[in-house]
This record gives C-alpha cells, structure tokens and sequence, in this order.
C-alpha cells in the first residue's frame, strides 16, 4: 500500500489473501478481481481459466538454451548458473537444458564446473534418476530442494557433488525414455552435445515435442543468423 501511494495508484489495485491462504479463498478471489495471471501448477491454471475472470495461465516449463561455438563461454556460464540455482530452480523460466555445440563443449563444461556445477558420472546419473523420477515422474521430495537434500535423499555421497550448487548430467535424447529431458524444478541441469547450430535447433525441438511447447528459449551466441532463427521459429 506504501508503494502505490508513493505512486498514487488506487490501494486496491493488486489484492492479496491474508494468511492463511485456502483453495476456497484463492478461488473466490480470483471470481471477484478484474484479471487473473496465473503460474505454478496446472491446477492452478486450471482454476484460473475456469473462474470466469480473464485469465493468462503458463504452460508447463522446461526451457533449454543453446550455447553456440561464438558463444563467451564464460559469460553463458555465470548466467546460466545464476538462473539454474536461483530458489532452487523452481521458475519455469529456468534453465532445465543446455545444448552446446561440440567445438566449444569442453570449455563450456569447465565454465559451468567453475560456477558452482558438479557433473555426474553415469553410475551417478542412474542413482539420481531413480530418486527424482521413481515412478517416472517427478517426485516432491526434491522438488525445489538443495543439492545437498537432493545427495541425501538420492543416496549421492561423493564429496563434489554434496558440495556443488547445481548438478549436471550429460543426455543424448528427449521423451519419456530420457526423464532428465523434462522440467526438473531443481537444481538439476541436463547437457547436449550438438554438432552445429542445426542439430542443436533439432534437439531443442525435440526436448519441447517432449515439454515446454510454447513457453520459452534462449540462445548465447555473437551470431546474428542464429539469433534470427530462434526468434523466428
């Protein structure tokens, strides 16, 4: 209320529900307000779009960006890490994989490592799958939890892994075969290895056949053309 006096908006413009917040109150607000802008779970979306109010809902998330061969690896790195650990991971705006192309892999893998990432090895890998998708979904217990709960909870106990900020597995494909293809809502990164722009477009395509049609993507790269591809596309 402070701030929209400060700027001289009317102090009802944006409501909030006094603790402690219920389905049936969210409910009844959402019928009673002018605009509905909704995030979270596709319950709540649903319940957004079936209160009679206006309503923009997301879709789910599972963004992947691609970092190509004229890409400051160092840079995409901090970025890409700030967005992956930031609350755990649980916007749908972050990062879930990064594809990068193969003349550059290794030192984007180095780049990542040195902020903050810890990559598994394959043993590794499996033993986390089974704990984030046990049933092949993905279960709550490390939904939004740090690495370090997530090493616990996976039974993960190499040093470098429990003392990492984010953890990394290498994929090769996207669907239900390949979990770690799909949104996370961890802090859990999966990386691609592309043999130029084209296939790393190709594998992004399939990762949001797969989940994350229609939200969002990125790119690091110095290359105009790429850019206007992804824009387009």
């Amino acid at each position: 209320h402070a701030e929209f006096k400060r700027i001289g908006a009317p102090l009802d413009l944006v409501q909030m529900l006094p603790s402690p917040v219920t389905k049936e109150s969210s409910s009844e607000l959402m019928k009673q307000c002018d605009l509905v802008v909704v995030t979270g779970s596709q319950a709540n979306v649903r319940a957004g779009y079936s209160s009679g109010t206006p309503a923009l809902g997301v879709g789910a998330g599972n963004v992947a960006v691609i970092v190509d061969d004229s890409a400051d690896c160092a840079d995409a790195a901090a970025k890409i890490m700030r967005s992956k650990i930031f609350d755990n991971a649980t916007s749908c705006s972050s990062e879930n994989s990064v594809i990068i192309h193969a003349a550059v892999y290794e030192r984007m893998l180095a780049e990542l490592c040195r902020q903050g990432g810890a990559l598994l090895n394959a043993g590794e890998k499996e033993t986390l799958q089974k704990a984030l998708f046990p049933d092949g979904h993905l279960s709550a217990v490390v939904t939004a939890q740090a690495v370090a709960k997530i090493c616990a909870v996976a039974g993960l106990t190499r040093a470098e892994l429990i003392n990492a900020k984010c953890l990394m597995v290498e994929e090769t494909g996207a669907g239900e075969a390949y979990p770690f293809s799909g949104e996370k809502l961890s802090p859990v990164l999966t990386l691609y290895k592309a043999r130029d722009f084209h296939q790393a477009f190709d594998i992004l395509r399939a990762l949001y056949d797969y989940m994350g049609d229609g939200h969002s993507c990125g790119i690091h790269t110095q290359n105009n053309a790429h850019i206007q591809i992804l824009g387009e596309q």
